[in-house]
């Protein structure tokens, strides 16, 4: 397994966020925590897999009435999935150091009001 993962959490994009629910940073937390020790996470970042990153979100149920995209980027800056178009928008990120070698790539999540 990869050695050291950094965590982090970005503010929004600009000058947005959902300032309509303070609860959606935590709700966000608990996506990324539940997903953050499944090596498959790991994975799916290295393979540059969005759709499968998006659907291990999706299991876990804790976003329901929001809208949110994955976005992974590697470390020369290749990037699968992109940043939603809409006004409000709060992001977080985890730093994965690579699944079986050092091959950093980071994941975001971005959390928006849907409908």
């Amino acid at each position: 397994m990869a050695g050291m993962t950094i965590l982090l959490f970005a503010a929004a994009l600009g000058a947005t966020s959902l300032q309509s629910s303070p609860h959606v940073p935590a709700q966000s937390f608990r996506v990324l925590e539940s997903i953050f020790d499944d090596a498959r996470l790991r994975h799916h970042a290295a393979d540059m897999n969005c759709s499968a990153i998006e659907s291990m979100i999706s299991e876990t149920g804790y976003l329901s009435g929001y809208g949110h995209v994955i976005q992974v980027c590697d470390g020369q800056g290749a990037c699968c999935g992109q940043a939603p178009s809409v006004e409000n928008v709060w992001a977080s990120t985890i730093v994965l150091a690579g699944d079986e070698q050092y091959e950093p790539s980071e994941v975001t999540l971005y959390v928006y009001r849907s409908g």
